[in-house]
Parts: C-alpha cells; sequence; structure tokens
C-alpha cells in the first residue's frame, strides 16, 4: 500500500497548456483588431444649425397624391386617382396633362408630389407615374409605402 501512495505523490496531473494559449492568442487579437468605440451610444450626423421651423409662420405645404390601384383580373391594368377625388383611368398621359396645369396654375417644380401605390401594384407603373411627374416638371417627388 506505501508503495501506491508514493507512486500517486509521485504522478502530478497537468492541464494541456496548448488549447489555453490558443485561446489566449486569439483573444489577444481580438481585442487587438475589434475598433474601439469612443463615444458610444453617440452619432454624428448632418444636421441643419436652426433647431426647426418658427409654429407662428410655419405652413403645412398640401401635396399632391398620385395613387395607384392594379385592377384585380388583369393585372396589366392599373386605375390612377389623382389627390383621392379625380379619377384618371389607365391613362399615364392624362396624369401627365392634369400635373403640367398644376405647374401651368404656379405651383413651383419643387411642391410635394408623392405616389402611393397599393401592394399589387408593379413597379412598371410606379416608375410610369414618376416619369410623368418628372415631364410635368417636378423634381421633389417621394413614393408611399404600399398598403
Amino acid at each position: 500500500m506505501r508503495g501506491t501512495s508514493r507512486q500517486r505523490e509521485k504522478i502530478k496531473i497537468q492541464p494541456p497548456m496548448t488549447p489555453m494559449i490558443d485561446i489566449i492568442f486569439q483573444l489577444l487579437i481580438f481585442f487587438l483588431l475589434t475598433p474601439t468605440i469612443l463615444a458610444e451610444g453617440y452619432l454624428t450626423t448632418n444636421l441643419p444649425k436652426t433647431t426647426g421651423p418658427n409654429p407662428l409662420s410655419y405652413k403645412e405645404v398640401e401635396r399632391i397624391k398620385v395613387e395607384l390601384r392594379e385592377e384585380p383580373p388583369n393585372d396589366e391594368n392599373v386605375s390612377i386617382i389623382l389627390n383621392d377625388t379625380q379619377n384618371l383611368g389607365s391613362s399615364f398621359a392624362g396624369l401627365q396633362s392634369a400635373l403640367r396645369s398644376f405647374r401651368d396654375a404656379g405651383l413651383p417644380p419643387d411642391h410635394p408630389v408623392l405616389i402611393a401605390p397599393t401592394m399589387p401594384v408593379r413597379h412598371k407603373w410606379v416608375v410610369r407615374a414618376f416619369d410623368a411627374a418628372v415631364i410635368a416638371g417636378f423634381s421633389n417627388i417621394h413614393f408611399g409605402v404600399p398598403r
């Protein structure tokens, strides 16, 4: 029995050092190569110097709304509705002349125009409405989220 206890004292268990060294080097490389963020939570922006419009002098500009609806049985047909009141059918030439009449009435080229398609409307109809607005002389054209 005594011989076995002496053998146990002489045998020392050492954990393998290679995996520990590998992990230490990987952590060292990770922390050296990871960019440090100097100001956490601070986003640089390029905002104007003013604090916002004066509430007394601010005037809401009503935009021109062009709504595009695709006709159900045939997806090759679209219905154009201008300012929620005027149905232009599927004529993009009619849309262009209606938008041109707004420009002739004195609206500036930077007056906002919103193109609002419904969900199943194809991209080509939105592009054609955009082209009609550009040809009519508008430059401030926005797109609504399909609903």
